[in-house]
């Protein structure tokens, strides 16, 4: 008897094991299609991420220099002109968003504003000094914290749109200017940037992955999250509600716009990974962007202003949902670099 229950209890495991084995096969054996799918699953709260699981076509390179360095492919004429026109001119006005965050960004890229009771921390410049007067310096008046000093300006990502107006945040407030190690390196070689968006960020405050700024007794915890750019740094935050407590994730760029280079997305694969962790182990159940579109961000704010008493706050939408943010991510770059890989090997 002993013996036949010793034997069930093999074959149980081998049972077991064979599933096991057969699923990790079947899991390998998802194709690019399959991944992008995957990720579209978890796009019902965060259509604006969707693009990221098209796979029709190979990223396309933004930055690629011409023969003389100074322009970037066109786009499709006047239709995306116009689009990105009338992006532009779809202000969002100056906010509060939780008792200690604001929204001071434009239509179409995002500024955000941290209160940590003596100072404020900036997420990002915008694409120019006239815009961070316009929207920083003025939103800032408008929610009635004009009185209070910019203790740091913690740019996310080495692209002009997100720093091209530090010069005027710099003169205006003599912030500390805050950008991961790698970010600086890479923005002090990239001519491109330089001639788009006029003068860059020069070293300042540099931060790496798993720092942790505490101002004023707000900590702000840094994750480098390589794949839109190599440097990338996301933010992880506490935001109040009320007696409400919360953990905001500040994702800090989405795009694929750099062409097809496999080991740079799936370093984005790996990073949209290890949010996931991060949301797990740290109960964040707020998902913000540097673009509004990404986010939903417009229309959040929008049912803010209309937010009755007593009423869920359209910003927290729970761990669960975060991590669903992520699990695009990651799912939706994987099958970008499968496709490219597929189609190398044809």
């Amino acid at each position: 008897m002993v013996r036949v229950k010793l034997d069930v209890l093999k074959a149980t495991f081998a049972l077991l094991l064979l599933g096991v084995t057969a699923n990790a096969v079947a899991g390998s054996a998802l194709s690019a299609e399959d991944y992008a799918q995957k990720g579209l699953a978890s796009a019902e709260h965060f259509p604006g991420l969707a693009s990221l699981c098209d796979i029709s076509e190979v990223p396309r390179d933004m930055f690629r220099l011409d023969g003389e360095g100074k322009k970037r492919p066109h786009r499709d004429g006047k239709k995306s002109r116009s689009n990105r026109e009338g992006k532009k001119r779809r202000h969002i006005a100056p906010q509060q968003v939780f008792d200690n965050l604001y929204y001071v960004g434009a239509g179409n890229v995002a500024s955000w504003a941290i209160d940590t009771g003596e100072s404020i921390v900036l997420v990002d410049a915008l694409n120019s000094d006239e815009q961070a007067e316009k929207y920083i310096v003025n939103g800032l008046a408008a929610l009635g914290l004009s009185n209070k000093p910019v203790s740091h300006l913690i740019i996310s990502h080495g692209h002009g749109d997100h720093y091209g107006g530090f010069e005027l945040i710099k003169s205006r407030y003599s912030p500390r200017i805050v950008m991961s190690e790698v970010e600086f390196n890479v923005l002090e070689k990239d001519r491109f940037a330089s001639f788009r968006w006029g003068n860059k960020p020069q070293r300042d405050m540099v931060v790496n992955d798993g720092d942790v700024l505490t101002i004023n007794g707000t900590q702000l915890s840094m994750y480098v999250t390589p794949g839109h750019t190599p440097g990338t740094l996301t933010l992880v935050f506490p935001v109040t509600d009320g007696d409400d407590q919360h953990r905001a994730v500040l994702w800090g760029g989405t795009g694929l716009n750099y062409g097809p280079d496999v080991p740079r997305i799936k370093a984005y694969t790996n990073s949209a990974s290890q949010m996931q962790t991060r949301v797990l182990a740290q109960n964040i159940d707020v998902f913000l962007s540097n673009h509004p579109g990404r986010a939903g961000t417009r229309q959040k704010l929008d049912n803010l202003s209309k937010r009755s008493e007593g009423a869920p706050h359209p910003f927290v939408q729970g761990k669960d949902v975060v991590l669903k943010a992520f699990s695009l991510l990651e799912n939706c770059t994987r099958a970008q670099w499968m496709r490219i890989e597929e189609t190398r090997s044809q």
